[in-house]
C-alpha cells in the first residue's frame, strides 16, 4: 500500500504546485491543473480505506458524476467559491497524505 500512497502523494504534490503557480480564475486553475498534471490518473486504490480515500472521493465527486464523468465540464460550471473549495480540498489531501507517509516511514 505504501507504494500506491507514495504515487498518489507525488501526483498530489504536482497538482498543488501547479495550482500555486497558476493564474486566472479558480476554474481556470483547476482546468489547467487537471490537464497538465495528470490528476485524473490518481485512483481511489492509491489511498488506504478511511479518511484519505473519503477525502479523495469528496474531491472527485465534485469534479464529476455518473451522468457526466468528464471533469472539465463540471469544473467549467463551478462557481468561484466551489472551485476555491475544491482547490483547498486538494491541498489538504496532499498534506494529509504526506503526513500519513511520514508516519508510515517513522514506524517502519
Amino acid at each position: 500500500m505504501n507504494e500506491h500512497l507514495g504515487r498518489g502523494a507525488e501526483q498530489l504534490r504536482k497538482a498543488v504546485r501547479h495550482l500555486a503557480d497558476g493564474c486566472g480564475t479558480p476554474q481556470e486553475k483547476l482546468t489547467s491543473m487537471y490537464n497538465d498534471t495528470m490528476f485524473g490518473t490518481i485512483y481511489e486504490s492509491d489511498f488506504p480505506e478511511g479518511s484519505l480515500r473519503t477525502a479523495f472521493h469528496a474531491i472527485t465527486g465534485q469534479m464529476s458524476d455518473a451522468i457526466e464523468p468528464h471533469c472539465l465540464v463540471h469544473i467549467e460550471a463551478m462557481s468561484d467559491e466551489r472551485a476555491r473549495k475544491v482547490i483547498e480540498q486538494i491541498c489538504c489531501l496532499s498534506d494529509a497524505v504526506a503526513y500519513a507517509l511520514g508516519r508510515q516511514s517513522n514506524s517502519a
